[in-house]
């Protein structure tokens, strides 16, 4: 299957049959998994990851069905493409504000949603899906990881930034303290100076990086 192909079965699997707004959900956070690090870059990577989208899971009773399902015969399905095609043409807007998880109301609350907001919400016939933006983990590897993702934020531009920023202070002082030394072994103060403003310059641009960076991961919807 290609990425469009599998993109639309996963949304087939994965959505409330004949909510459109809940399969355009779903592909959105697939979508957005492939613009960040921590996720596989491809859509069928993404979609096909282990213990991820349920409906692929290879005990998943309804898998097969999904697999075999004929878009001729199945107007769901035939949906399913029409978001799919508009998600590879890079034409679906992101409707859940740069979210990368849900979680189906019908299940036990994952660890990772404990004490998170969700920032997007689809009601459906038999459940409702919660989209979070705030999720920050790396790809599971097992099932029981799947439901313990709780790390949030650490690989954020915000969080980057704000440890460059720190390594930037310490290094500024530590030259600080060698050029004073400078001054009573060695004729190179000058070099120390240069040093000294260099790494002060280095500080100050990254600490405003860090407002920046923070900036920018409010607009991408990042809290």
């Amino acid at each position: 299957m290609n990425h469009l192909d599998t993109l639309a079965r996963t949304l087939y699997g994965e959505a409330e049959a004949g909510d459109i707004t809940d399969a355009k959900a779903i592909a959105c956070v697939i979508l957005n998994r492939v613009k960040y690090p921590n996720w596989p870059n491809t859509i069928s990577a993404v979609c096909m990851q282990a213990w991820q989208f349920s409906c692929w899971n290879a005990d998943n009773p309804r898998r097969q069905h999904m697999i075999e399902a004929d878009p001729a015969k199945t107007p769901w399905l035939r949906e399913c493409y029409v978001v799919a095609q508009a998600a590879v043409d890079g034409t679906l807007t992101d409707i859940t504000s740069g979210s990368t998880h849900y979680w189906a109301t019908y299940i036990k609350e994952p660890k990772w949603a404990k004490g998170k907001t969700p920032v997007f919400e689809t009601p459906g016939g038999r459940y409702n899906h919660l989209f979070y933006n705030d999720i920050d983990t790396k790809p599971p590897q097992t099932a029981a990881e799947a439901l313990d993702q709780v790390r949030p934020l650490v690989a954020t531009r915000t969080a980057v930034s704000a440890q460059v920023s720190a390594a930037s202070v310490t290094a500024s002082g530590v030259i600080e303290a060698v050029t004073t030394a400078q001054t009573q072994i060695t004729p190179l103060v000058q070099y120390g100076e240069i040093f000294k403003y260099a790494f002060l310059a280095l500080a100050l641009l990254s600490i405003g990086y860090t407002f920046y960076a923070r900036f920018a991961d409010r607009k991408d919807g990042i809290r």
